[in-house]
């Protein structure tokens, strides 16, 4: 919030004795105020105009956790409410662990705590069940979902980061109430979000003065075919847009994520490691770690939105790659001089 400085007008009562001096005295200290007056006024604008970006903007801040000893992942965040509009997710990963947070758009009467009763355990039961060798026992256990979960609308939110690194991801959002969301599994089979990781946003229907981001030096059109990417990445920070241009069936996410990629990844590894119904697949721990470094990305969002994120870059092998069945894997590797 910015801060409203208040000047007071302080009246002084002279003797009668001198009134010329008086005078003086009067005009004196009224020249004198508004000389002050006009110093808190410039100064004021040269603050104004070095946070103004920053001002304008709406921020989450959000940081993962992870207790070891209780084995719970957590999100923590500086607010549980933001006005609609352009929202900007600055997400840390504090862990050694691969997180995300998806932004979920819950139906009108439902709150982050039905997800948690409702969704989040059928979908555990469902990974279970795969996990043991019963495929078939799990899929249809999707199918006890109460109704209301079809209605869910993923909105975004920041992709997939390695831990140690910060990133941004920008999108527009609606009012409503959200879930936000990191279903990275643990090494038997267990959701971040079965574990802790998922916390609530409210967005309200005040409107904030958060501007679109403008300076994004990568286009990207994201459908099902590809990723259509026009720009040239470069070494040191990068700010892509990411335009949805396509609609998603069902549990095949049109999102994207940057990897960093080593002389030894093995692309089909990568792919597989990227399906989350896969006993194997996001998979991320100490003695599991993923194959390989992402630092971030986008999730899905429906056709016509636009989401933005920054990366920063070093020479090296990269990849784009989406979150999709091995059988029909998404992913564009590409090097950076």
């Amino acid at each position: 919030m910015k801060n409203q400085t208040n000047i007071s007008y302080f009246e002084s009562t002279f003797g009668k004795k001198n009134k010329g001096y008086d005078k003086v005295r009067k005009v004196g200290v009224f020249l004198f105020l508004i000389f002050i007056a006009g110093a808190f006024v410039i100064i004021g604008c040269e603050d104004s105009a070095t946070d103004n970006d920053e001002d304008n903007r709406v921020i989450v801040e959000v940081t993962s956790s992870h207790n070891q000893e209780t084995g719970e992942h957590m999100f923590v965040t500086d607010t549980e409410e933001v006005p609609s509009g352009w929202v900007t997710f600055r997400f840390t990963n504090a862990t050694e662990n691969v997180h995300f947070l998806l932004l979920d758009l819950l139906p009108a009467d439902k709150t982050v705590e039905d997800s948690k009763s409702e969704v989040v355990p059928i979908f555990q039961d469902a990974m279970d069940l795969i996990t043991e060798g019963k495929p078939n026992e799990g899929f249809a256990k999707l199918g006890e979902l109460p109704a209301w979960s079809a209605e869910i609308i993923y909105m975004g939110g920041p992709g997939l980061v390695s831990g140690g690194n910060t990133i941004e991801t920008t999108v527009f959002l609606p009012p409503g109430n959200y879930a936000m969301e990191c279903y990275i599994k643990t090494e038997d089979g267990t959701f971040h979000s079965s574990v802790g990781m998922i916390e609530g946003l409210v967005v309200t229907s005040g409107t904030s003065d958060a501007p679109e981001p403008s300076d994004a030096n990568i286009q990207m059109t994201l459908t099902n075919e590809g990723f259509g990417v026009d720009g040239d990445l470069q070494t040191g920070t990068n700010k892509v847009a990411v335009l949805f241009d396509e609609d998603e069936p069902p549990f095949l996410g049109n999102d994207v994520h940057l990897a960093k990629l080593d002389a030894e990844t093995d692309i089909a590894t990568k792919t597989a490691w990227m399906e989350w119904s896969s006993p194997t697949g996001l998979i991320s721990t100490h003695d599991a770690p993923a194959p390989a470094e992402f630092l971030g990305g986008t999730h899905e969002m429906p056709k016509g939105n636009t989401a933005y994120f920054t990366v920063d870059l070093e020479p090296g092998r990269y990849a784009w790659i989406s979150e999709r069945p091995a059988s029909i894997p998404l992913f564009e590797e590409f090097t950076i001089q």
